[in-house]
């Protein structure tokens, strides 16, 4: 008898033998999911389904180790999916798992495996079953420590030859100030290194609302004698005695060993960052607390079922809660929790380049440790590979791409064969600042210290100016930024200016690129050849002024001459009110005839000293002409006349018209009368 609910564990294969059914020809699969249904039926349907039984005692099982009550569920949905073909059964998608909306407005998911193992049997009646790993049952567990040792020394002695991406030289010289964990004399305290060498550990954490221990001018003497136990936040203490376990001295702690109220310390050890992480031997990131109170550890359990089936056959189910591997930056979604919320260490901004510059990084999350380094990514059930709902390339596989792309520099022997090679880099700076930007701060003005480090780095091998988030050898692209974000999620923008008004650091808004990278992958960059682009203005100068000591941090001013043709518009606003009540303000540049949307940088209608009230005029300076596949965009920048530096501009927004190739003329269009002019941008 057929169930509605699992199907009995049936996809649309024959239930025939497993050897009898490698030998049919199936064209098609027919995927289980039960959208909506309510956990009475699910009771009701185990009465008369054995599958569906099965299902019942390991969500109730996974429901008792996560305390969530059976009253609380609202609604359900049920979500198996089996192989398109025979031949992918080994490599296609064939997760089962469960999902139960609560009333409380929280969300449970249960996913169910086998392992091989012959002790853990599997019905050959069953159609496709996934085959996963076991976490540890606890993050601080033995078992927990050997994966973590395991991975540590596999991409030492794998991934650590001479000119290797992993490559780092043994008792690298010490931060300037670290954390002596007390192996020899139990005591923890502030060490002055003065040029000591030895290999250390970074903590990646959020410092959470809550005030952490610090260092400042007042406390660094009493922190070199030494630091009570108890003084220490509970992410500290788990560091510490991690670091010890895995036989170090010494750990860097950002807010212990950078004095915290001395301006001139931070600002110096700040533009130390790049090699601070890219130094120490691993990182360990605390990824699933939001405070000093989370710490590193969590438990990791699942909950067996086993039994017979109806015709006699031996097997023995796994479950757990279902382990989401969006480990980005993004919204949630109906099918995307927000990292904010299980992942919240990274969606942090400066957390973005400590991740990106260590070349390893031991995650303990939500669900199970992770590891990341520069070759490679592993986790302990085994399928972060499959990166979870997002559909763009994730950081660590970014991250692998980005060192890989270093390592290019290296090997090319020539300018011609560093053309692809400065391309590709440049592209992949646009990738990680569109990464970057959708991630939070709690200071506006570190929108460009928090990501300086990745900058020196870069620098070091582009042999090119940092100009403000931008570089010069491929300013005319980093120059075509745009604001992503809805306009009913736009913030204002930042007075003090964080940055000139055409780089993407002065608004602190989700900002990207045409020529972001979706695709990549662990066996190496996803070659693709650049797209036609033709520009139209030229930059004539361009100019940054720092406001400290570092060449990668602050910025006090900047200025960009360009010439281009320009024409002048009237800025028109068009408020619209949606079925929640949600008010949405959109902008337009009105033209004779004509009006054009205006992608607008920040909230022009924000009362402040960057409001653009209706009626402005406007001014549109064409940039260039991109190929995207079949579709020709043609980029603006939309600017204004600055309010305070006389003949100076300020860029206010981007306006882009798409067209197909070859059906109208994208380069006349709106500047068929445009005066060729040079100006100053601010």
């Amino acid at each position: 008898m057929k169930c509605n609910i699992c199907n009995k564990f049936q996809g649309k294969w024959p239930i025939f033998s497993r050897t009898h059914r490698e030998k049919q020809k199936v064209k098609g699969n027919r995927n289980i999911i039960v959208p909506n249904f309510t956990w009475e039926q699910m009771l009701d349907s185990s009465k008369a389904c054995y599958g569906c039984r099965i299902i019942l005692s390991g969500c109730r099982g996974s429901f008792a180790l996560h305390d969530i009550n059976e009253s609380n569920i609202s609604r359900c949905s049920l979500h198996f999916y089996y192989p398109l073909h025979l031949e992918d059964v080994d490599d296609a998608d064939a997760d089962k798992y469960l999902k139960f909306r609560l009333k409380d407005g929280q969300r449970f998911e249960v996913e169910l495996f086998a392992v091989e193992d012959a002790n853990y049997p599997i019905p050959e009646s069953w159609d496709v079953i996934p085959t996963l790993k076991r976490t540890s049952p606890r993050t601080d567990s033995a078992v927990a420590l050997a994966t973590i040792k395991g991975w540590i020394a596999g991409c030492v002695v794998d991934h650590c030859t001479p000119n290797s991406l992993c490559d780092t030289p043994e008792r690298q010289q010490l931060p300037t100030r670290v954390v002596d964990v007390g192996q020899r004399d139990g005591v923890v305290k502030v060490v002055e290194t003065k040029g000591a060498r030895a290999n250390y550990i970074c903590l990646s954490h959020c410092w959470g609302l809550e005030q952490i221990i610090t260092t400042t001018k007042s406390t660094l003497q009493q922190r070199m004698r030494g630091i009570d136990w108890d003084d220490l936040s509970k992410t500290f203490q788990d560091a510490i005695g991690l670091t010890r376990a895995l036989g170090f001295e010494y750990i860097w702690i950002d807010s212990l060993c950078i004095i915290q109220d001395d301006v001139q310390d931070w600002n110096i050890e700040s533009a130390r960052m790049a090699s601070v992480y890219s130094n120490g031997h691993v990182t360990i990131a605390a990824t699933h607390s939001p405070n000093g109170r989370g710490g590193l550890y969590t438990h990791t359990p699942d909950y067996a079922v086993s039994g017979t089936t109806p015709n006699g056959e031996p097997y023995c189910l796994f479950f757990r809660e279902r382990i989401d591997h969006q480990i980005d930056a993004g919204p949630e979604t109906p099918d995307m929790i927000a990292t904010e919320t299980y992942y919240p260490l990274l969606s942090r901004a400066w957390v973005y380049q400590e991740r990106m510059l260590s070349t390893r990084v031991l995650h303990f999350g939500r669900y199970e440790l992770f590891f990341e380094c520069k070759s490679s990514i592993d986790c302990e059930c085994g399928t972060i590979q499959n990166h979870g709902a997002g559909q763009e390339t994730p950081i660590p596989l970014i991250k692998i791409e980005y060192a890989d792309n270093l390592s290019d520099y290296d090997v090319s022997s020539d300018e011609a064969a560093l053309l692809p090679v400065r391309y590709q880099s440049a592209r992949l700076w646009r990738t990680m600042v569109s990464c970057y930007t959708v991630l939070h701060l709690t200071k506006s003005k570190d929108r460009l210290p928090a990501i300086g480090g990745l900058a020196r780095q870069l620098a070091t091998r582009r042999q090119s100016k940092y100009l403000a988030g931008l570089w010069e050898d491929s300013l005319q692209d980093d120059l075509l930024w745009e604001v992503y974000t809805a306009s009913k999620l736009k913030r204002p923008r930042p007075y003090p200016l964080n940055a000139p008004t055409w780089s993407w650091a002065s608004v602190e808004n989700f900002v990207g690129y045409s020529d972001f990278i979706l695709f990549t992958d662990l066996d190496g960059p996803v070659a693709e050849e650049r797209e036609p682009v033709e520009y139209f203005s030229t930059v004539e100068r361009c100019t940054v002024h720092k406001s400290g000591v570092d060449d990668f941090g602050s910025i006090a001013h900047g200025q960009l001459v360009i010439t281009g043709r320009v024409v002048e518009a009237v800025l028109e606003h068009q408020v619209r009110t949606q079925d929640d009540g949600e008010v949405i303000v959109d902008y337009y540049a009105s033209f004779p005839g004509y009006k054009l949307p205006v992608a607008s940088d920040y909230l022009l209608n924000y009362e402040g000293p960057g409001v653009t009230s209706p009626g402005t005029t406007v001014f549109f300076l064409r940039m260039a002409l991109l190929q995207l596949g079949r579709v020709e965009r043609l980029i603006s920048l939309v600017l204004r006349r600055s309010p305070d530096i006389l003949d100076a501009f300020e860029r206010i927004g981007s306006a882009s018209l798409s067209i197909r190739t070859g059906s109208v003329d994208a380069r006349r269009e709106i500047f068929d009368t445009a005066e060729l002019r040079t100006v100053v941008i601010v």
